[in-house]
């Protein structure tokens, strides 16, 4: 007697179509979509295999997100909240006056949560939604993110600091920094920049988080050999 063959198991289990909430189903949906980009990437992902798991009609998914690019923007958009997430709470570790801490942790959860997540990361800053303007909770997301790093690396800045960089440009300068390591990684490209065999990617995150630091405060100037007007102000916090 051949036996009755073992049914599959479903990615996901599914819920009856009219028991979800339209917020509800949004936000499952979103979910699901992560699950399938983290377990299979974003090649795997569609409308109709997240519809298909959610247990509801082929069509609900495009009336939340338009297409396929409309679900990885949205699925992008909570990365950038999760990774804010993270963020604060290595924050929360570090006391309120500790700015070079604070920016320090900070960083590091940045490094993190890329080791943690790369198909998330990948999607979150790849080409697939350059145009990110195009999809406003991704773009404003995106922005949340990059304002708390801006004003945990102004934190650090000291009240008088030679002029030579814009606050946006150091800022942009750091962020560069610390996403081209992660990036690196992400990528398995890190090997020529390794400078023993003892250096692991976890001291070289720890030595480029000091590297901007020891940049920031080196922008530090002697208040009374600084010279006021026009041309040269000091800038004050």
């Amino acid at each position: 007697m051949t036996p009755s063959p073992i049914p599959r198991k479903p990615r996901s289990a599914v819920k009856p179509e009219g028991q979800w909430r339209h917020g509800n189903l949004r936000e499952a949906l979103i979910q699901l979509g992560t699950q399938v980009l983290d377990s299979e990437g974003s090649e795997a992902l569609s409308l109709r295999a997240i519809a298909k798991m959610a247990g509801v009609s082929p069509g609900a998914p495009a009336h939340h997100f338009g297409d396929k690019n409309g679900l990885l923007a949205a699925i992008a958009a909570q990365g950038f909240r999760d990774m804010v997430a993270l963020r604060q709470q290595r924050l929360d570790d570090v006391a309120a006056d500790d700015a070079p801490g604070r920016l320090r942790a900070l960083l590091l959860g940045h490094l993190e949560f890329a080791r943690a997540h790369p198909a998330r990361f990948h999607l979150m800053y790849g080409p697939q939604l350059a145009r990110s303007w195009d999809y406003p909770e991704l773009e404003e997301a995106g922005k949340v993110s990059f304002t708390m790093l801006r004003q945990a690396v102004l934190a650090v800045l000291p009240s008088a600091r030679a002029d030579v960089l814009s606050d946006d440009e150091l800022a942009g300068i750091v962020w560069a920094s610390v996403h081209g390591l992660a990036m690196l990684r992400l990528n398995r490209l890190g090997a020529p920049i390794r400078t023993g065999p003892q250096q692991n990617a976890k001291q070289m995150g720890e030595a480029l988080v000091r590297f901007c630091l020891l940049a920031i405060q080196g922008l530090a100037v002697d208040p009374a050999d600084a010279t006021t007007g026009p041309d040269q102000p000091v800038p004050t916090r």
